[in-house]
């Protein structure tokens, strides 16, 4: 609660206009907040107040993967905050509007046998409970499996996502160097465990870690860890769709059409340009400029290079790089060189992008390549 809360104020109290995607993050953290109050109101026994929230802690709980999904769109496809994203949150307001209106209906007895009934002991209210007491029931229970539905829709859906961005990004930079989203793919994945833990303890119920607080502390230090690193990395990442998409939008390359010996004069063109210039060696190289030398454009060369080579224009790149780092290595018998002298006059952007190529390529990372040159000697 105090981690999300944190990270809500941080970033909605930054510029909106400046980026989009950190704010609806704030929003998000917002919401988490709120989920992570209910669930503090719940555990320190403040049943009577729990059970006014309790269509607020359902609405909470239905909006944070569409809320996910929604930061990840903004990360990968979507320069604005659209109206549509709200259609997310229809099953989420429409329950907890539901909810709520039931339990003011409810009298006090009511609401006791649903809290003990469903909220502690997860099981549906024994034969002979009153409509209000079967309908909140149902209510609660269609939610969870909403919840189940929600994690395999929306962290699929935001997994493609990833993959359709890094298709474009390494297609048209040589450097990814603070636009990959590998995090945002990490946190994917934790997101996918840490739900599976969440599932459980909604078959399991909450009313299981009442009186147990060692059993309380693990998922929340898992969730509270998984939090602060979204905090952490959302507040990193500088790189918006919009410069991306300004960045195609510059490429003026002209039309050429698709040909069997325009292919073969491309190649061999390309191979010169990299061969003989040594284009690569420019970490800021994007495809653009290299359709402008070839006088081709994007989409033909990056058919080019997916379909005849296999590879992206990234990867194609750096596996030029990759080469010349080695003869770099293999001249440097003193081993004075550190790893980002090598990177930087290989034409890496970073350290870290040269040792993921560079790995990628020969199977070893680039330490362990000069310790076995140095054994061999």
């Amino acid at each position: 609660m105090y981690i999300t809360g944190f990270w809500a104020i941080v970033f909605l109290t930054n510029r909106f206009s400046a980026n989009k995607a950190r704010f609806w993050l704030g929003i998000f953290m917002a919401i988490v907040t709120v989920l992570y109050s209910c669930h503090a109101v719940y555990f320190l026994g403040y049943h009577n107040l729990y059970l006014k929230l309790d269509g607020v802690y359902l609405g909470a709980s239905l909006s944070v993967y569409p809320m996910y999904y929604i930061y990840v769109r903004l990360l990968t496809c979507d320069q604005e905050i659209r109206r549509n994203y709200f259609k997310h949150f229809v099953p989420a307001v429409l329950l907890a509007m539901l909810l709520s209106a039931l339990g003011l209906m409810a009298s006090a007895d009511e609401k006791r046998l649903y809290f003990d009934s469903v909220l502690v002991k997860n099981s549906i209210p024994e034969t002979g409970a009153s409509f209000l007491v079967i309908a909140m029931s149902l209510v609660f229970f269609v939610s969870r499996i909403i919840f189940a539905v929600q994690v395999l829709l929306y962290l699929g859906l935001g997994f493609q996502l990833l993959k359709k961005y890094d298709r474009r990004i390494s297609n048209f930079y040589s450097n990814l160097q603070g636009r990959e989203l590998v995090w945002v793919k990490l946190l994917t994945f934790s997101f996918l465990l840490t739900s599976i833990v969440s599932v459980v303890v909604n078959i399991i119920g909450r009313g299981y870690f009442l009186n147990g607080n060692f059993l309380l502390a693990l998922p929340s230090v898992l969730f509270s860890l998984l939090f602060f690193i979204i905090g952490l990395q959302g507040n990193k990442q500088d790189h918006r769709i919009i410069e991306f998409e300004k960045d195609e939008m510059e490429d003026t390359s002209s039309e050429v059409n698709f040909s069997i010996k325009r292919q073969d004069m491309l190649k061999a063109d390309l191979y010169s340009l990299f061969d003989n210039d040594k284009l690569y060696l420019n970490p800021d190289l994007r495809i653009s400029d290299l359709c402008r030398l070839l006088n081709t454009n994007r989409t033909y060369l990056s058919r080019l290079m997916n379909d005849d080579f296999g590879l992206s224009f990234n990867d194609f790149v750096n596996r030029y790089r990759v080469v010349y780092s080695i003869q770099i290595i293999e001249q440097d018998i003193s081993e004075k060189y550190s790893q980002i002298h090598i990177a930087e006059q290989s034409g890496f952007g970073s350290v870290s992008s040269f040792n993921r190529a560079f790995r990628k390529e020969m199977g070893i990372a680039p330490s362990e390549h000069r310790r076995n040159l140095s054994r061999r000697r």
